[in-house]
Formats: C-alpha cells, sequence, structure tokens
C-alpha cells in the first residue's frame, strides 16, 4: 500500500522504488517556464508547476559527486552541505532521531530538472539494487550529441552495462537511427545516454555533449498511471501507450518480455518523460527505506499544495 507522510513544506510519498515529493510554489505564482493551469483548473484547484529535482540517496556524497563532474561534466550548482528541512530526512528521523544528511544538487546542461544527491550518516542503510522494470524505479535518461563519446568516457566506471550488446543501440530503425544505451551508475541507479536523430535543437553550447535530461519511470499499469500523471499532475501524452520494438527491448535489458511506453510532456519542463509498463518478465513493487542508497525520489514544485495532497491520497493504485 502507498503511505504518505504530509508536512507544511511538501509530502514524500512512499511505497515503491522512486519517492514522490511534492513542493509548494510561491502563493499565485507561475515557476518560469511553468505551463499555464489546464482548461477548466484554476490555480485554487492545485496544480503541478515544474519538475524540481531528481533526487538520488547515495552511498558515499564525494564519489558520485566526482562520477557525475569528471566523466559527464555535471556542474555543481549547490555544494555538498547539511540537509535541512527535508521530508525524506524527516522520515528517517521518526525511527532514527539521531540520523543526519548531506546533499548537493548537480547543474544538467540543457535541462530544467536539477540532480539532488544525498547521504545520510547516524542511520543503518542497506543498498537498494534497482532492477530498471520493476514498478516505481525512476529512470535518468540523459540527452547527448554523440553517444560513443559519452560512452567510452564512463563504460569502465559504471557498475554494470544492461542493454545486450553492452554498448549503444539502434532503436528505432528504419524510420531513423536513434542510439541509446542503458546503465547504471556506482550507486546502482538506472540510467542512460540517448542520441536523438534527428537532435533536437537546443541552445547548450557545442562544447558541452549533453543537451538535455530528463526522469522516466517504470509503473505498473497504465490504466491507473495514466489517471495520476495526466489527470491529476497534468502530463500531456500526445499518443496513446504503445507496445516497443525488439531493439528497445534489448535496449533495456529484456529481450526475452514485452513493454509498452507512452511519452508525456510534465507542466513546466522542457523534456517528454517517457512511462514504461512490461510484461512477461518478473516484477515487483519494491520499498527501499529513504536512507537506502539506491532509493529515488522526484520532486515535483506545485500551487496550492493542499489540494494536490488531496488529490493525490485519493488517487488509484
Amino acid at each position: 500500500m502507498m503511505m504518505m507522510t504530509g508536512t507544511r513544506r511538501g509530502l514524500v510519498v512512499l511505497g515503491c522504488a522512486a519517492a514522490l515529493l511534492l513542493a509548494a510554489g510561491a502563493p499565485q505564482a507561475q515557476a518560469q517556464g511553468a505551463a499555464p493551469a489546464a482548461a477548466g483548473q484554476s490555480a485554487a484547484n492545485g496544480r503541478m508547476l515544474r519538475p524540481k529535482l531528481l533526487i538520488h540517496v547515495v552511498a558515499n556524497l564525494e564519489k558520485t559527486i566526482a562520477f557525475y563532474h569528471d566523466n559527464l561534466d555535471f556542474q555543481v550548482g549547490v555544494a555538498p552541505s547539511p540537509l535541512t528541512g527535508s521530508t525524506l530526512l524527516q522520515k528517517v528521523q521518526a525511527t532514527s532521531p539521531n540520523a543526519t544528511a548531506r546533499q548537493a544538487t548537480l547543474v544538467i546542461p540543457g535541462s530544467n530538472l536539477s540532480l539532488q544527491l544525498v547521504e545520510f550518516s547516524g542511520v543503518q542503510g542497506k543498498a537498494f539494487d534497482q532492477h530498471l522494470y520493476d514498478p516505481g524505479v525512476t529512470r535518468f535518461s540523459i540527452q547527448v550529441r554523440d553517444i560513443d563519446k559519452a560512452f567510452a568516457r564512463v563504460k569502465d566506471k559504471v557498475k554494470s552495462v544492461d542493454t545486450t550488446s553492452a554498448g549503444p543501440v539502434y532503436t528505432q530503425r528504419p524510420r531513423n537511427n536513434t542510439r541509446a544505451v542503458m546503465m547504471r551508475d556506482p550507486d546502482g541507479f538506472v540510467f542512460e545516454f540517448v542520441q536523438g536523430d534527428p537532435q533536437a535543437k537546443t541552445d547548450v553550447p557545442e562544447t558541452s555533449n549533453i543537451t538535455n535530461a530528463r526522469s522516466s519511470l517504470a509503473i505498473d499499469s497504465f490504466d491507473t498511471s495514466l489517471v495520476f500523471y495526466r489527470d491529476i499532475l497534468g502530463f500531456t501524452f500526445a499518443n496513446p501507450p504503445g507496445d516497443v520494438n525488439d531493439a528497445v527491448l534489448a535496449l533495456e535489458g529484456t529481450p526475452r518480455g514485452n513493454a509498452r511506453s507512452s511519452g508525456g510532456m510534465p507542466p513546466g519542463s522542457n523534456n517528454i518523460w517517457f512511462l514504461w509498463e512490461f510484461r512477461n518478465v518478473e516484477r515487483t513493487k519494491r520499498t527501499p527505506a529513504p536512507q537506502d542508497p539506491g532509493a529515488s525520489a522526484v520532486s515535483l514544485e506545485v500551487e496550492n499544495l493542499p489540494v494536490v495532497v488531496g488529490l493525490v491520497s485519493t488517487a488509484p493504485e
């Protein structure tokens, strides 16, 4: 069962690998780049403004910063510092009062989503091993100009490569020459490089191989997830869920399974997120503790937090 803990600052939804944190935006103020409210949905009704943070719980803050900075050129936006006022920390301290945490935030070229790394102390954490097909797992998709160059920098430093060929594959032929590769960072988080064809226009300088990033999610069922992400959070889906091809299944490391996927644009985002529903592969909803290295969360900025909390709490599971 999904458990929820509400606070004045936000909401953390636990019960899957990826927790969802809602943070209140400024009253009656629209975040920069946020999409207008959907038709018939006033600010007073509560709405999502924008994705804010992709949060990774890590074993060693400095080592993970070095991985993303040295190999992916992510810049440090907020240097390592104590984590305060966090619902994740409050959840941990409810059973371990002496627990503390540090955090750092990394800036992703071209993306209005930031990566926050969190390291807990004073409490026992158990490494959480993600399966990219398990419902609730957060997937980190990074758009690059040159996938061979990007993969060469990290292939000997990642924990594993999930893609069946152990390297970049073509995923959309004969329609186009998009390529991708799926991996796990040193903490076990699922991430991928994608070289689109054609590549999207961007203002990111040519000196950066990375041009954007998004968070995508493995879900249990589109029957309930579409209601949640579309009708409650305001994602815009241009197409219904569709079966993915064999090349994509090989990319995912699940060649014997089946999967459906659909891309949705979150309010205030500059990148489409994808929902993935896997079938014919054993899936388990697993719930890490918030302090477990490998646990993850997505932070969303919303308007009229109490109303959104109510909508989330009554959403079908």
